[in-house]
């Protein structure tokens, strides 16, 4: 049995803080923008921590940003920073331009990525485009993993790239084992309780 205490008790993942995790939102952090989000960063060290949030789609389709692109897919809304940057996660592996996060996951884009996607060259290629990113200051990020307003648990090409948007958190949680399973039956917003 339970305890309110064990309930909200918000243990740690023990992993390591890296590009290439994920950051999941804890649900008794009830953060309008970043409720039930998880975010890929992108890139981690002492001076510049970026990511992408995974959860959201955007109001833009890649043509609104990107005129001359054929391809109209509703892009992802990666967060507040600089709304009208693009930004892309892929598993095209065949370009030493893009930067590799983990196996089967890169960033970055340019002209021959989109003329691939456009000209549906490459078999089996997932992508997503965000606009806007989500960034914090040195020591922020380090100084809201103490608040218990995320933990930090290990992305994969399914999570990314196969799963829905709005059931990536879930997803997510779900990975990080039965300890956290109950997170799924607290109410989205705890003011609807």
């Amino acid at each position: 049995m339970y305890s309110v205490e064990d309930y909200l008790k918000v243990p740690s993942t023990h992993i390591e803080l890296l590009a290439g995790r994920i950051l999941i939102a804890v649900p008794f952090y009830n953060d309008p923008f970043f409720n039930r989000s998880v975010v890929l960063l992108t890139e981690y060290d002492a001076q510049n921590c970026v990511g992408l949030m995974l959860t959201k789609k955007s109001l833009y389709t890649m043509r609104d940003l990107l005129p001359q692109v054929k391809v109209n897919r509703l892009l992802h809304f990666g967060g507040p920073v600089v709304e009208k940057m693009i930004l892309a996660i892929h598993n095209y592996d065949k370009s030493p331009k893009y930067t590799k996060l983990l196996p089967g996951i890169y960033t970055g884009f340019d002209h021959e990525l989109l003329s691939i996607i456009e000209l549906n060259e490459v078999q089996g290629l997932h992508f997503k485009f965000f606009v806007g990113y989500s960034g914090w200051g040195p020591g922020q990020l380090q100084e809201e993993l103490r608040h218990n307003m995320w933990v930090v648990g290990h992305a994969t090409p399914e999570l990314i790239f196969a799963t829905p948007p709005e059931k990536i958190w879930e997803s997510a949680v779900l990975n990080l084992g039965e300890e956290y399973k109950h997170w799924l039956h607290i109410p989205e917003y705890l003011s609807h309780n």
